[in-house]
């Protein structure tokens, strides 16, 4: 028996070194990237079967990328098939009218080709052949036809000029656009290939499209060129004849009108509409128009009036809109007569993510996640939500330890309601004091949800740091969505204000409650968040640490260097050069002078959207100041790593540095 004692003693001692040492026994970085992913869940047209997909890391010494793998299973997840295998990636998976085919996009020959499998039986074949890449597609309501989108090609005398390095270009200009294409799926030209026609001539970026019933049209949606801030400020719908290839305009305002889907009776587009003029972040409804044109009418409001339209019922009596809910989200049904809204899945506390409704508007797939458990893929009767499990992936989660997270609210500097998540350290004694991370989203209008908390989504492992020893509250500040458009648009004109207000409130609240150690605060963010992280810093030495990701630091350059311009100046309601008081007023960088604390910055060097060059400049602030800095460089990534090798590396550069400055905490 004392033999006994020693060694369980010595295990013991053994595993709470190594957690001191920052040697996690269940949710290390290395841990967290073997998990796998649902990413679609499709049920067939008449809902007895449902396509899946399952996305795993592939990491090997010449190989850092996800691969995606189609599944298929009866609607009550029973006689699961693999249809798909082998190392390359095979994704978006759509059935055919009939269920009896499947096509799907792979990039197994270096391009995203459009592919198609018959479900009982043979081998899959690729139907095109392109030089870019496929993006969405979808099959004609009578099965002869796939419409997909694709991205202009390069000339063969700008392939010349590139490779005698004689490819100089003048910005903005000869823009390559996304195009509306059309394939025959039984049609095949001279060289055997399948007949495929261009359907958008005019200089328009294809977003979104949806077929009409007859398969004789197809409404798409269109901005000026593909970025992104001529897709979100100038979106507009038209309807191109598939035969004629002539298109005519039926939403063409100030605001951005998108992503339109046709009624089952083929006589009416739903779309989502912004207000006019646009601003990021604002208001948006469900509108319907008649194919024929004419003045649209918009449907009820949604409660945070920022829905993304699903897709009508069945008997076009209602379309179904999916949006953020606090810390959930939310799929409601708008009636078409412009007044009723009901939440169809009012009985669930799990977040939902990919919701997708079936080509008949009788079937829903959709993951479904909470903060202790793993997202699973389930279906469900559009006629009420009652979710059925059809996967069953990471089983050996269920085995591990999941830190205990639950929502908590605090009232601001001025009163203002302020919600947030806390995940309390994985081995929480009562009357204990720990360290605590606050972790900022970004957005700004981003929102932290009740998502499984050990999701390998995102460079911050919340379980990690759980597992370390940590509190970490994740707060849904002012200018956060979920809450309302008020509320989403309240710190216009005021980053770093009131919303920081709404930060330190939270930091207090959890403090008083009991359990942190004040003295051993840290704080972490990504874009928004990274700007935000960046602000706290200079306005407060109460952090011990901070780990700051793809950071704005000076409003000024961010506005006039990224890749979606009308952004900062929608939120901050002027051009810089016509208020350069505000943006330096609300430049973080501009009060480098004050920041004492210690930072690792994290940034993709392929970044557009914050440019790196921003977070080069706090770096070099910091480091002429001697404040203790180190930067991450990401190489290839952009605004948010892609490749899991470089998520995993910023995972444990977070742990890592977090626990440097905090410490053994056990």
């Amino acid at each position: 028996m004392k033999k006994y004692f020693r060694y369980f003693n010595l295990l013991l001692s053994f595993f709470l070194l190594s957690q001191a040492l920052g040697q996690l026994k269940y949710w290390s970085p290395e841990e967290y990237m073997k998990m796998k992913n649902v990413t679609a869940v499709r049920p067939s047209p008449d809902g007895k079967k449902v396509l899946y997909t399952v996305r795993e890391a592939m990491m090997t010494a010449e190989r850092s990328d996800y691969v995606n793998r189609i599944y298929v299973a009866n609607i009550d997840g029973s006689d699961t098939i693999q249809l798909s295998r082998g190392d390359k990636n095979s994704a978006n998976p759509k059935w055919s009218p009939d269920g009896q085919w499947v096509a799907f996009t792979s990039d197994r020959d270096g391009k995203n080709n459009l592919y198609v499998l018959p479900l009982h039986g043979g081998e899959s074949e690729k139907v095109t052949d392109v030089k870019t890449s496929v993006g969405e597609f979808e099959w004609s309501p009578d099965g002869k036809s796939i419409a997909f989108i694709m991205g202009d090609s390069s000339t063969a005398d700008e392939e010349k000029n590139k490779k005698e390095k004689n490819d100089w270009y003048f910005q903005d200009e000869d823009i390559k656009q996304n195009r509306l294409y059309v394939l025959s799926v039984n049609d095949k030209d001279n060289t055997g290939k399948r007949v495929q026609t261009l359907l958008t001539r005019e200089d328009r970026n294809v977003n979104d499209f949806s077929w009409s019933p007859d398969s004789k049209l197809i409404a798409y949606d269109f901005g000026k060129t593909p970025l992104v801030g001529d897709n979100v400020n100038f979106g507009d719908i038209a309807i191109v004849n598939v035969s004629s290839r002539e298109s005519k305009l039926i939403a063409n305002t100030g605001a951005a009108e998108g992503n339109p889907k046709f009624s089952f009776d083929g006589n009416w587009i739903a779309f989502e509409c912004t207000e006019d003029p646009v601003v990021w972040g604002g208001r948006s409804h469900i509108k319907i128009v008649s194919v024929q044109g004419g003045t649209p009418s918009m449907l009820a409001e949604t409660p945070d009036l920022q829905p993304t339209l699903l897709g009508w019922s069945s008997d076009d009596k209602h379309v179904y809109v999916a949006e953020a809910s606090k810390t959930l989200t939310a799929i409601y049904s708008l009636g078409t007569d412009s007044k009723q809204i009901s939440a169809w899945s009012k009985a669930s506390a799990d977040v939902i993510t990919l919701p997708y409704l079936n080509s008949t508007g009788n079937y829903f797939g959709f993951v479904l996640q909470n903060a202790s458990t793993a997202g699973q893929g389930f279906v469900s009767s559009a006629i009420s939500f009652l979710p059925q499990k059809i996967t069953n992936i990471n089983a050996d989660i269920a085995q591990k330890p999941i830190p205990k997270t639950e929502v908590v609210k605090w009232k601001s500097a001025d009163g203002k309601e302020i919600e947030g998540l806390l995940t309390y350290p994985l081995n929480y004694i009562q009357g204990k004091k720990y360290p605590l991370i606050l972790n900022i989203h970004g957005g700004p209008a981003g929102v932290f949800s009740q998502s499984f908390v050990a999701s390998n989504q995102s460079v911050y492992p919340i379980a990690a740091f759980a597992e370390a020893g940590y509190f970490v509250l994740r707060c849904n500040p002012r200018g956060s969505s979920g809450y309302g458009a008020d509320f989403r648009l309240a710190n216009q004109r005021d980053w770093g204000g009131e919303d920081f207000k709404d930060l330190m409130a939270g930091v207090d609240h959890v403090i008083a409650m009991g359990g942190v150690d004040a003295n051993k605060l840290g704080v972490c963010g990504w874009s928004y968040g990274g700007f935000m992280s960046s602000w706290v810093v200079g306005h407060t030495d109460r952090f011990k640490v901070a780990s700051i990701g793809a950071p704005v630091v000076d409003l000024t350059s961010q506005d006039l260097t990224d890749d979606i311009p009308g952004f900062l100046t929608s939120y901050m309601r002027k051009d810089p050069w016509n208020d350069y008081d505000v943006y330096d007023a609300h430049s973080p960088l501009h009060f480098v002078g004050n920041v004492k604390t210690p930072v690792l910055l994290q940034h993709g060097d392929a970044d557009i959207r914050v440019p790196f060059s921003q977070g080069i400049m706090f770096y070099n602030a910091l480091k002429r100041r001697n404040v203790p800095v180190r930067m991450l460089v990401l190489p290839r990534q952009p605004h948010g790593p892609t490749e899991p090798k470089m998520i995993r590396e910023a995972m444990q550069s977070n742990l890592d540095w977090f626990q440097k400055y905090f410490g053994p905490t056990i």
